[in-house]
């Protein structure tokens, strides 16, 4: 990285802002994409901020782009406004940066867009490699159309990753932040049967998987990013409240996901994928965490 220049989407994120603070220490340009580049640059100084593409010289050049961009889905019910939005900040946002190296003096040598283990939809036990199948629901179609959009990128020479990331565990946000409240105050459980497949990755993997495909230039299309060992969401369940030392006694019934959720209970929390990372251990990537317990036992 040392001397690249990188453009960020998503750059004050959870997944962003480690990604920009560890591409910084190794010696890269990081410019960002924000809404408030003022407040952004609080957060993150010594990433150079712009508030639009516009911003951005077609003569400058950028030789990655990683684009994270993304409303979070797990914050409330769904509605068709925040579809709109969850589509608007993926589809849109990636759409936009098409359009502006379509007419820069050099393309981006690679370009790290990000996806979801929903790409595949629910699933049951069986493993998934990258060639697993879709299923047709809202957050499918979401990633398929979030990937189609980074796709266009190949056009300009540009290599592509999508990266299908699954449930990222880290301290100070993401997934984890939300559950970690009810579990130490001994109120956790499962979520409906507790049989479905939670495919999780540790914080300093899924950074250190972003430098990975960057830098290896045989790696490209779709690579899913989780730890080698998924778990379900019982077993989750039990090593999260094992990692406090809480019990683990309160399931939420499917019915009471459904009434508080609606469609996102559906789709992300009582249904599940059995992701496994193919590409990455095919291609000799090393995880500094595979198993699930080591991974809550460095964050809590």
């Amino acid at each position: 990285m040392q001397d690249k220049t990188v453009l960020v989407t998503g750059a004050t994120g959870f997944i962003g802002s480690r990604f920009c603070r560890e591409a910084l220490s190794r010696g890269a340009r990081v410019i960002g994409l924000s809404r408030d580049p003022q407040q952004a640059l609080k957060k993150l100084p010594g990433v150079e901020f712009i508030g639009n593409l516009d911003a951005l010289s077609p003569e400058q050049p950028i030789d990655y782009i990683v684009n994270l961009a993304g409303e979070p889905l797990v914050a409330g019910r769904w509605n068709d406004r925040r579809k709109q939005a969850f589509i608007d900040s993926r589809v849109g946002t990636t759409n936009r940066l098409f359009e502006h190296f379509q007419k820069a003096s050099a393309p981006p040598s690679v370009l790290v867009s990000g996806s979801a283990v929903g790409y595949y939809g629910p699933h049951q036990d069986e493993p998934l490699g990258e060639d697993g199948v879709q299923h047709d629901c809202f957050a499918s179609r979401l990633c398929l159309e979030w990937e189609q959009s980074a796709s266009q990128f190949a056009s300009l020479g540009t290599r592509i990753c999508y990266l299908r990331t699954g449930i990222v565990l880290g301290a100070g946000g993401g997934a984890l932040s939300r559950m970690l409240l009810p579990f130490r105050m001994g109120l956790g459980g499962r979520l409906g049967s507790g049989k479905q497949w939670m495919p999780w990755i540790h914080i300093a993997d899924e950074v250190a998987i972003i430098f990975y495909c960057l830098e290896q230039s045989a790696l490209q299309g779709a690579v899913n990013a989780t730890a080698p060992n998924p778990v379900t969401n019982r077993q989750f369940t039990t090593a999260l409240g094992s990692a406090l030392h809480r019990p683990t006694i309160f399931p939420m019934p499917e019915p009471v996901a459904v009434l508080l959720f609606g469609e996102m209970a559906r789709e992300l929390l009582l249904t599940g994928q059995r992701a496994c990372p193919r590409k990455l251990l095919e291609s000799g990537y090393s995880f500094h965490f595979s198993e699930l317990d080591e991974a809550l036992g460095d964050i809590v």
